[in-house]
């Protein structure tokens, strides 16, 4: 193949020329979105042009020191053709040339990115080709695209000013509780002990952890038809010094919605039972907050004594771990709750090129990119997806990385007591729930994101 002309790119002393057919632009470095698991020669993901690009460093790949993306002279190329999906990073953009046939000798070298000596200006110039440069990483050939969440193209939005909601659904309608009014999440198939003259909302009493706490169907409550299934389950919500059941038929979500999206609404309800909605893209979830709660605990007043219930206190929440319990190919794991930023339904992820295989690719929420990690890969077992699949959200050195997992089961704290330490390199322990009926693998995020 006989070159035309090059684009020349300077790296201290060395100049490099790339040929022009190859490259669709050149621009200033954006910001960089890292991309964990990434392979070396790959610095992270940026937007070009509306497009979700992977930024690959050419000096990483000649075995040279990285380039320095933040010094005014970086640049990156946008590439055509097979390398579309990428963007290459340099240190500094000298010039175009044409090129004088006399001056440039070929090099037939097999698997040498130099394929060519150019002399320009009394410097010689190593002419690279791009397939071979590239080939020292594990391609996946996609085309670029704009990134969707598999729905509908969402706005970018800011994350400050967030309050963070529980979804459940009663009777096929989604509810929402404020996070900050739940303590945690309990199965609902438990004994109660009867309580004379109560309404008929009321099921019980139940013990948790020596505190008796008053359960209500928030169905009946609600108006609803109750109906017993395994995916019932019993929020215990707690607010000023007081705890309260409130039995739920299924849990959908955990979501950050933005202040603009809820909408207080305290006297459009009929009996106060909704303190208002929130807007979640095209449908309504109602949400109620501590007034409502105050309503139940008064209305329960009978049988809810404040000064019966144990508060706890500092020394108590460190003896406990609060854990999210999901589940993959039917066997139950379990996250640290402090690491999981939400709960998502799971959406089409888009692949990236040159990324490690157990990268299911990118989302994006709210304008954030979000790298998909599979699990099921990590574990080494059979990927199984399905309507209750959910992405667990989880926060990382101020990054997002998301889990698929066949399904959320609960949240809940667990005593340290309960725990069993397990010197593995995936896991930190087991979880020794019921009695020790039912044991849940805790997965450690850290070592599940390690490189081996």
């Amino acid at each position: 193949m006989q070159i035309e002309e090059i684009l020349i790119i300077r790296n201290g002393l060395e100049s490099y020329g790339i040929p022009i057919e190859n490259i669709n632009q050149i621009s200033r470095v954006p910001t960089l979105m890292p991309l964990p698991l990434k392979p070396a020669g790959v610095r992270g993901l940026c937007a070009v042009s509306g497009n979700i690009v992977t930024v690959i460093d050419m000096n990483l790949l000649l075995d040279m020191q990285e380039v320095d993306y933040e010094a005014e002279s970086a640049r990156i190329l946008s590439l055509n053709d097979l390398h579309s999906s990428n963007t290459l990073l340099v240190s500094e953009v000298y010039n175009t040339v044409e090129i004088d046939q006399e001056k440039i000798e070929y090099v037939d070298k097999k698997n040498d990115p130099v394929i060519a000596i150019y002399k320009h200006n009394d410097k010689l110039v190593q002419v690279l080709s791009l397939n071979i440069l590239f080939s020292k990483l594990n391609s996946v050939k996609i085309e670029a695209k704009e990134i969707r969440n598999g729905k509908l193209k969402l706005e970018v939005k800011q994350e400050e000013d967030t309050n963070r909601f529980l979804i459940f659904s009663m009777a096929n309608e989604k509810f929402a509780l404020n996070i900050e009014y739940l303590q945690e999440i309990i199965l609902a198939n438990i004994q109660y002990t009867e309580i004379t003259a109560a309404s008929q909302e009321v099921l019980g009493l139940i013990t948790l952890r020596e505190d008796l706490i008053t359960v209500i169907d928030l169905r009946k409550y609600y108006g609803f038809k109750a109906l017993v299934s395994d995916k019932n389950r019993i929020l215990i919500a707690s607010y000023s010094g007081k705890r309260i059941g409130l039995l739920v038929d299924n849990i959908i979500d955990i979501k950050n919605f933005t202040i603009e999206d809820v909408e207080y609404m305290r006297d459009s309800f009929e009996d106060n039972k909704i303190s208002g909605v929130i807007h979640d893209e095209n449908s309504l979830i109602s949400f109620f907050d501590h007034e409502v709660l105050e309503r139940l605990f008064n209305e329960n007043e009978a049988f809810i004594d404040s000064t019966e219930l144990v508060l706890i206190d500092d020394e108590m929440k460190k003896s406990k771990m609060e854990a999210i319990i999901f589940k993959l190919s039917g066997k139950e794991y379990a996250f640290e709750v402090e690491n999981v930023a939400e709960i998502i339904d799971i959406v089409d992820a888009t692949k990236i090129a040159y990324t490690d295989e157990v990268i299911d690719g990118i989302i994006n929420i709210r304008g954030q990119i979000v790298t998909i990690v599979s699990l099921f890969k990590k574990l080494k077992i059979p990927t199984k997806i399905n309507d209750d699949s959910k992405i667990i959200i989880c926060r990382i050195n101020d990054v997002k990385i998301g889990f698929i997992v066949d399904s959320v089961s609960d949240i809940l704290e667990v005593d340290f007591n309960d725990i069993k330490e397990q010197e593995d390199d995936t896991f930190t322990g087991v979880l020794h729930l019921d009695n020790g009926k039912r044991l849940v693998l805790s997965i450690d995020i850290d070592k599940i994101l390690s490189l081996d």
